[in-house]
Parts: structure tokens; sequence; C-alpha cells
């Protein structure tokens, strides 16, 4: 068997009429007006957080920030996140994954892709519970810790916690304000 093109098959006088009625073929810039690809902006997908702030205010990026910065948090977020669409019907499976670009995230399910926005209201309670599961494993981990790293129980010096975390607070105001 031979191959034949499409243009084989019509008579002349089609393929005259599909020539005269064709679109012209888009202009392509000239290459000196050409942006060269590295020096291209890059919206979708920044690599730092840096080229994030260029492209999205400050305050998206914060909050982003949070949950791409930040494993365990990101971990507890997904969990989350599932447990909630799985609990409301929109997926049908606990199973999957999500993940976090600068703009929106994508839930992973069954082979199915849904991009939601941050603002929806079940990603910020889901983020807000990801903080409590993080400290109570946090507090299991060094409780555990203590207990085989120390001869006698260990006392927390509630004065030094309260210091650090005020040096914290004050350091986060610091930044806010430049």
């Amino acid at each position: 068997m031979s191959k034949e093109a499409i243009g084989d098959k019509l008579n002349p006088e089609m393929v005259k009429t599909l020539k005269e009625n064709a679109a012209p073929a888009p202009e392509t810039p000239a290459a000196e007006n050409r942006i060269p690809r590295d020096r291209r902006p890059r919206y979708k997908n920044p690599n730092t957080v840096e080229e994030a702030l260029e492209h999205y205010p400050t305050h998206i990026v914060k909050l982003v920030n949070l949950v791409k910065s930040n494993s365990d948090i990101r971990r507890y977020t997904s969990l989350g996140i599932l447990n909630y669409l799985s609990q409301k019907g929109l997926i049908n499976t606990s199973k999957g994954y999500v993940t976090f670009n600068w703009t929106k995230f994508r839930v992973v399910a069954n082979g199915l892709s849904t991009e939601y926005r941050y603002s929806e209201s079940f990603f910020i309670n889901c983020l807000i519970a990801s903080f409590t599961s993080f400290a109570n494993a946090a507090q299991k981990i060094i409780k555990v810790y203590c207990s085989k790293e120390y001869s006698e129980p260990f006392a927390q010096d509630n004065d030094m916690i309260n210091e650090a975390v005020n040096a914290c607070s004050s350091s986060d105001s610091a930044e806010e304000e430049e």
C-alpha cells in the first residue's frame, strides 16, 4: 500500500478553492525583536520567592510560601484537603495528592485533576488545622526525644520560651515594616 496525501483524493477544482480561501500563514517576529529564552518573564512557575514577588502580590506569596517551604505543613494541609473533599463527595477516595503552585493548588485523585484557588475557605481551614497537627506531632517527638536523652524529666523554662517567641514576633514585625 502506498501512502496517499489528502490532496490526491480531491479534484483539482477543490484544491484550488481551498488554496484561495485559506488564511494566510501567521507572521513570525523578526529575530532581532525576540526576547532570549533565559530573559523571558516566568509568569507561570517562578523558582524562587524573589521571582514570585516580581509577579504576584506579597500577601499571596507569603501565604503560599508557608505551604511550599514547609514539608510537614504541606503534608498536613494536603491530608486535610483530601479528607475534606472526600467527606464532601467531591472525590471518591482519600488517596491522591495535592500540588501547590503560586496562584492555585491542584488536587489529583483517581487520575483526575482539579484546580482550586487559595481563596477557598476550606483551604484556609486546612492550613490552620495543619499548624495544630504539626504542633501536636512536634510535641510528641520532643517528648520521646527528652525521655530517651535526659536521665530525669525535662523541665521546660517558660520565661526562655516566651523570650524566644517575642524575638521571633519582633523579627516578623520588622520584616513587615520594610
